[in-house]
């Protein structure tokens, strides 16, 4: 690197800093000499010169200062302002605690000043934190609120507000629908507005975007041209002050019209908007610049220049850090994957979306488990190519034994013909050529089916990897708690679950649930992905069971549920202190506790019934008695004559045995069923999970 050119831009930024640093020490040296609204000016730009510094504790100082000199004036306009600035430094620097306890205090005072913009901001600032922190219920409950309050106040501006916030929470919740339809309404009300505020921009951005996943390309359009005029009136063709913010907010409607041109498959044009969006972009590293990063690589994924696409996957890749939006890693990675599919590399593919799998822990992400799915999918494919290849193989076999036969019969005509004629010899030293290349093409193509089946039987034990990882294979090390689990599928795949969570911040509270999904196989095994990832996801937000059943059976039933599958499921929540046991059985065997089968209320299975309303059940104290739930791969375990493993022989088991911990429990159960299968193959997944809670 030529250093003349390095210190330029080094001297450009020292001198910047260095005149920050002079401006803020004259102003701190005038305060004493300050009244009135220059002294608040004063402290309001103090709190802005802050920003440009890396010091947090200085930045809140300053902000605390700008509060207190508009309190003391008391101008209560200028510290609603004030008071808003200090709510979006918190949500600018991730203080979720600081957001949920202080927004509440600082919606009533601007409630009380009737500062109804600074108002609906600020409730908008706490319904995005609980948005991005994975709590969407309750940003849900809070954009309904917000809209119910600005419709019994007939504010426009907060109506849109309240559109615009229950547009982004259903855009978390992958509800596409709903999102485009709040999102419409919002630009409805802020586009009769006058003036029309900018948040309108940030409306038209997030409308693309889902009508982008929507494949709604016509309304896309339309509303393209109606971001455009809007552009053009705020901006006055260029003529504001911020430069940099103009080519922002447009560098977004040509990202807008670059994603129309790529789903119609016009890339040519896609190209040429990609190019204005690189136009447009302020600076390397931005968000605009990042979405235009994936784009590119996107464009040059459907033109099939794949090495390209990856390259720029790549660079995306390099830029996440431990603190990158989750959401966004899963986005790039998706991609990366979808790449990695189209070259045909299908294990560094299902690799890709297993990393995915782990990294939306913290994220509800449906496009992950569709994508499990997709792979999954190509494992069944392949899976019905073996049987079609096993077919012709057989086939094959049977043409050998023909053709072995026509080589007897041609010998015997060779022989027959060579006393008769040399002539005719000739004609059946030919035929038996003829013959013995085919033969040799037969089993060139049986050694290819070989090879094929072997590539299925790897792909398949992908895929059983993929799905064991799914389960628990680590266990709670406490002194409160004894839990173990266990899954043995029938075949390379099962729809057998089981799972548990005890969260970081509720440590005493111990989330569970074991499912047989209808079925066997891959079709059972992507249920099972499906009822897993809801379960835990709904678990962390700290449902009741009866309720995690309920919003399960939401999403699983219904229209989407071609096949008509469901889980049978026991599931549940103890608080590790006391003992008590709240459950919810879905269909389910009943679980023994200590000796004898618990008796509960009998609730369908979930994804059956689309609308039902799941009933839970509790156990006052279940501390010193073990629970052991299963699935009926163990009580309906068979051998060679048909006799299964049964009921009472399970009960006889628990009372006549003293188990040391949840362990042991399950490891003789197994090799109980294996004794009595007698050799015979599974009929079933077997799945357990056993635990004591010590108290």
């Amino acid at each position: 690197m030529n250093l003349r050119y390095l210190a330029l831009p080094l001297l450009l930024i020292l001198s910047t800093a260095a005149a920050q640093t002079d401006e803020t020490a004259k102003l701190r040296k005038a305060l004493p000499t300050l009244k009135g609204q220059q002294l608040i000016d004063a402290y309001g730009k103090l709190y802005m010169l802050s920003l440009e510094t890396d010091d947090i504790d200085y930045q809140l100082k300053c902000v605390n200062d700008y509060i207190a000199e508009t309190h003391r004036q008391r101008d209560r306009q200028e510290e609603g302002d004030a008071r808003v600035e200090k709510m979006t430094f918190f949500y600018n620097n991730d203080f979720n605690d600081s957001i949920y306890e202080q927004v509440p205090q600082t919606l009533k005072y601007l409630e009380s000043t009737e500062q109804w913009k600074n108002y609906y901001e600020t409730w908008s600032l706490l319904i995005n934190t609980y948005n991005f922190s994975g709590k969407t219920i309750l940003g849900m409950d809070e954009a309904k609120k917000m809209l119910a309050d600005a419709e019994q106040r007939k504010n426009d501006f907060g109506t849109s507000m309240g559109h615009y916030s229950l547009g982004i929470v259903y855009a978390m919740m992958h509800n596409h629908e709903e999102a485009a339809n709040a999102y419409q309404k919002c630009i409805e009300i802020m586009s009769r507005m006058n003036p029309k505020p900018l948040w309108l921009a940030a409306a038209f951005s997030y409308y693309s975007e889902v009508l982008d996943l929507l494949k709604r390309y016509d309304t896309m359009n339309a509303l393209n041209k109606q971001w455009r005029q809007f552009l053009q009136e705020y901006y006055n063709y260029g003529k504001k002050d911020n430069a940099g913010q103009t080519k922002n907010q447009w560098g977004y409607y040509y990202l807008s019209r670059a994603q129309v041109e790529l789903g119609l498959g016009h890339y040519a044009e896609a190209s040429k908007m990609l190019d204005e969006v690189k136009k447009n972009t302020a600076y390397e590293g931005s968000n605009l610049s990042n979405l235009w990063m994936f784009f590119q690589a996107e464009l040059f994924k459907q033109q099939e220049l794949y090495d390209k696409a990856l390259s720029l996957n790549e660079l995306r890749l390099q830029q996440f850090d431990e603190e990158s939006d989750p959401s966004e890693v899963i986005r790039v990675r998706k991609q990366r994957g979808e790449i990695f599919e189209s070259m045909g590399r299908y294990r560094e593919a299902a690799q890709m979306y297993l990393d995915i799998y782990n990294i939306s822990d913290s994220v509800n992400t449906n496009d992950t488990k569709n994508k499990l799915a997709e792979m999954s999918t190509k494992f069944h494919v392949d899976e019905l190519k073996m049987k079609q290849a096993e077919e012709r193989a057989r086939q094959q076999r049977q043409s050998i034994i023909i053709i072995a036969t026509i080589i007897v019969l041609a010998l015997s005509i060779f022989i027959y013909f060579r006393l008769r004629s040399a002539r005719r010899l000739k004609i059946a030293h030919e035929k038996l050529e003829t013959t013995h290349q085919e033969l040799l093409t037969a089993y060139d193509q049986l050694e290819e089916t070989t090879i094929a089946k072997e590539r299925i039987e790897s792909d398949l034990r992908i895929a059983r990897n993929i799905q064991m990882s799914m389960v628990p294979s680590t266990f709670p090390d406490r002194p409160d708690l004894d839990l173990y689990g266990s899954m043995t599928p029938a075949k390379e795949v099962g729809g057998d679950l089981y799972n548990f969570l005890i969260r970081d911040d509720t440590p005493d509270k111990l989330y569970f649930a074991l499912g047989d999904v209808s079925g066997k196989g891959v079709p059972a095994s992507l249920f099972m992905a499906q009822a897993t990832r809801l379960f835990r996801t709904l678990a962390a937000q700290q449902m009741m069971p009866a309720e995690i059943a309920t919003h399960m059976n939401d999403a699983l039933s219904g229209e989407d549920n071609e096949q008509g599958m469901f889980v049978t499921m026991f599931l549940g929540v103890v608080d590790l202190t006391t003992g008590h046991l709240l459950f919810c059985n879905a269909g389910h065997n009943p679980p023994i506790l200590g000796t004898e089968f618990i008796e509960m209320i009998p609730n369908a299975p979930i994804g059956l019934f689309p609308g039902l309303e799941y009933e839970g059940e509790e156990i006052e104290d279940i501390r010193g008695r073990q629970l052991f739930i299963y699935t009926d791969g163990l009580n309906e375990a068979e051998n060679n004559e048909k006799d299964q493993f049964g009921d009472d022989h399970l009960l006889d088991i628990m009372a006549t045995h003293n188990f040391a911990d949840a362990k042991e429990t399950i490891e003789y159960m197994k090799s109980e069923v294996e004794k009595h299968r007698e050799g015979a193959e599974p009929n079933d997944d077997l799945t357990m999970l056993c635990f004591t809670v010590k108290g």
